[in-house]
């Protein structure tokens, strides 16, 4: 169907992995803290023009006039995303920010009423992304960040037969407060520290099948078999998400954080925090889609596209892995994270996880 008709048809989804509280829509806006990664100057770095026929969708999509994207990105690159897409664009750009599952289950709950808001998703559940696509869920991405041969865009991420492709990679690291901890840490290892037991260490809890891979692949490799256990030997306080563990670790609360996004920005704004990279970066690929019973259809393809351009990139891939080369806010980019065992991360896995982690940890 062309992107400029409104798409009427509803698609089933798959039901939500876990219940929860949703997040609420707010439109994007502000900077990004001041952080010295991002420039000005890539605005109106928006990638290959396109043809007489992008032109129209981009034409429509400004008709539209917004998009709404549900997104576990971090807030402060989702706003970025948003100032950035509306100076280029005039489009604004909403925002629901929120941990997988319960995307998930707000997606599935649109679908079943018919009442559809979200335009376009972002999250890193690959069963997720596989079930629906497979379902006709996602609409193909036309834009030409995608199809034109000067885009420096692996299109290999891009799945053609089920219309999802990877943004980006959610880099999370090992982080320390410089106050509690002045002499930091160099490796997960260093959480089974002795000096460190009794609720100064920060987790989260499991919520996404990227989950299972840090916990049940990654830490196992760079910490050693048997980590998990050794960890709950060390009483961790538990944190839903990253961006609570981050909060908690520049306030003090904990000493050292096991979840974090790098650092700099929270240094640059005077906190008391560092971080630093293994040999091994764990990673997780960041699944986007455009509905194909989105509201803003012809905007979800221009912010799809815009999301791949150098623009986009710097928004989206602040603190994280980007899919294009020499993006000044990306830490690394998406090939250099480590590779996810995917076949192994399946909500089956998933609720194992879950309950190996309530024992562990008396959740």
């Amino acid at each position: 169907m062309n992107p400029i008709h409104t798409r009427r048809t509803r698609r089933a989804f798959l039901s939500a992995l876990t219940a929860g509280a949703l997040a609420a829509a707010v439109a994007a806006c502000g900077g990004n803290g001041g952080d010295d990664r991002i420039s000005s100057d890539s605005i109106g770095s928006t990638g290959p023009a396109g043809d007489d026929a992008w032109q129209q969708i981009v034409e429509a999509a400004k008709a539209e006039g917004e998009v709404t994207i549900y997104s576990s990105n971090a807030a402060d690159a989702l706003a970025e995303l948003g100032r950035r897409f509306e100076a280029d664009y005039g489009i604004r750009l909403n925002v629901v920010r929120d941990v997988d599952a319960n995307l998930h289950q707000k997606i599935g709950a649109e679908a079943e009423t018919g009442n559809r808001v979200a335009d376009i998703v972002t999250q890193a559940s690959v069963p997720w992304a596989v079930e629906n696509g497979a379902n006709g869920a996602f609409a193909a991405p036309v834009g030409p960040a995608f199809t034109d041969s000067a885009s420096e865009y692996d299109v290999t991420t891009l799945k053609d037969d089920t219309g999802y492709f990877v943004t980006n990679a959610s880099v999370l690291t090992f982080g320390w407060n410089t106050q509690r901890q002045p002499d930091g840490i160099d490796s997960y290892s260093d959480l089974l520290d002795p000096s460190l037991a009794g609720g100064k260490i920060g987790i989260v809890t499991p919520t996404s099948t990227a989950h299972v891979d840090f916990y049940d692949s990654y830490l196992e490799q760079v910490g050693g078999e048997g980590f998990l256990e050794k960890l709950a030997a060390q009483t961790p306080r538990i944190y839903p998400s990253a961006l609570p563990l981050a909060q908690a670790l520049a306030s003090g609360e904990i000493a050292v954080a096991a979840f974090v996004q790098d650092q700099k920005s929270e240094q640059q704004t005077g906190a008391p925090v560092d971080s630093a990279f293994g040999d091994v970066v764990w990673g997780a690929p960041m699944y986007t889609a455009i509905l194909a019973d989105a509201v803003h259809p012809n905007a979800a393809q221009v912010l799809a596209n815009y999301m791949i351009t150098p623009a986009g990139q710097e928004a989206i891939s602040f603190r994280n892995a980007a899919v294009l080369p020499n993006i000044a806010s990306s830490v690394t980019t998406v090939d250099k994270v480590a590779p996810q065992n995917t076949e192994a991360m399946t909500p089956a896995a998933l609720e194992d996880l879950k309950a190996r982690f309530g024992r562990l940890f008396n959740q």
